[in-house]
């Protein structure tokens, strides 16, 4: 990661181009894609692009790879868990929490920091969510997303951007606090309304 860093350093100002921009929406998506950590992208983003630009731009390209990654999962993937739960039927109460749970469950899945955002990506794309909700949920993202770009805004150099730690923000935290309670919520009253009507 240092080394591409002192890339982009050497490379600033290509980044500030459209072609740059766009090269930096496509390494985003690959990284999302393949399932790697992409906090430290969306506070380069900051470092680049500042605050409110650096934020549409990675709130762009974090939408673009996970709706790709949902399509290669449901499209891919998902025919495979359907014969799972063919086999193991007791599984499917999996598939059926998560759908009930729909865009709420989506919402607030994405403002909680425990639910990693690539694999909830590909796992969305496994059960019979509707791409709008998909898509709508995906909303949640955007104050974490504004918080890391903000801070790596703040980053007068690439060595303070590489000593930035992981923003800990008060009304971040409480906010993915509330939502981590509330995913746990509905997951539990969906999964015990489905065995009381099993």
């Amino acid at each position: 990661m240092n080394i591409f860093l002192e890339n982009i350093y050497n490379l600033s100002f290509f980044f500030n181009t459209g072609i740059g921009i766009l090269s930096f929406v496509c390494i985003y998506i690959l990284i999302v894609l393949l399932i790697l950590p992409a906090s430290w992208l969306s506070l380069l983003s900051g470092f680049l692009y500042g605050s409110y630009l650096g934020s549409i731009i990675v709130f762009i390209s974090a939408f673009i790879g996970a709706s790709v990654a949902f399509f290669l999962s449901k499209t891919f993937f998902a025919k495979k868990l359907k014969n799972l739960f063919s086999r193991y039927p007791k599984l499917s109460v999996i598939e059926n929490v998560v759908e009930k749970g729909g865009l709420k469950l989506i919402f607030f899945s994405r403002l909680s920091p425990i639910f990693p955002f690539s694999i909830l990506n590909y796992f969305y794309g496994l059960n019979n969510i509707k791409f709008r909700d998909f898509a709508l949920g995906l909303i949640g993202i955007i104050p974490g997303t504004f918080l890391y770009c903000s801070i790596g805004s703040l980053a007068k150099s690439l060595q303070e951007l590489k000593n930035v730690q992981s923003p800990n923000n008060l009304y971040i935290t409480i906010v993915g606090v509330v939502a981590t309670f509330l995913v746990v919520y509905f997951l539990a009253k969906y999964s015990r309304e489905y065995f009381e009507n099993s």
